[in-house]
């Protein structure tokens, strides 16, 4: 397997805490951006077969998963965790081993706090990750910088939702290529 590619059967895609507090926490440049990117990675896992893992922190304080988001994930479990790394929740591991997957895509809030450290923690229990660099979100850009530099050195793939959805796709003219075109204009 190319280190550098993707392909759909051996990818997880994992959404990291886009609720409703922490969203409105957020840099106002990166919010749009975040919905339309994460809305484009639930699609792919839902047209290409890909498992998803849903993930939030603390909701009763920090609220539940934006209405953007929820609307199109209905029926997927949440999982309520303390943890900051996600791979820390013994349910959320568990569940991701159990997926047989060996690449997990992550996308979320914050990039710096809860993304980078499961990003981290998935690197070092084997898995190759890829954030979706614009699918995370801080509430200050500099966190945002330094969370995607430290990733990047520590092995995590940075790539744009588009170049996850393209490789995930791999040609045009398919039936899944139709289904995900109107989200490339």
């Amino acid at each position: 397997m190319n280190k550098f590619l993707l392909q759909a059967e051996d990818c997880a895609v994992m959404l990291i805490d886009i609720q409703e507090k922490l969203f409105a926490a957020m840099d106002e440049r990166f919010r749009s951006m975040l919905i339309r990117n994460c809305r484009i990675l639930i699609e792919a896992s839902q047209t290409l077969d890909m498992p998803i893992v849903v993930t939030e922190q603390y909701p009763k304080g920090m609220g539940g998963t934006i209405p953007e988001i929820e609307e199109h994930i209905r029926g997927t479990h949440r999982y309520e965790k303390l943890y900051f790394s996600c791979y820390r929740d013994p349910a959320i591991r568990d569940r991701t081993d159990s997926l047989g997957r060996n690449t997990v895509i992550v996308a979320g809030m914050e990039t710096h706090v809860c993304v980078f450290q499961t990003v981290i923690d998935l690197l070092m229990a084997g898995y190759r990750v890829v954030v979706a660099s614009d699918a995370v979100s801080s509430r200050r850009e500099l966190d945002r910088e330094e969370a995607m530099r430290e990733m990047r050195s520590a092995g995590a793939l940075i790539y744009s939702t588009e170049m996850i959805a393209f490789m995930l796709l791999e040609k045009a003219g398919t039936a899944q290529f139709k289904r995900l075109a109107p989200f490339f204009k």
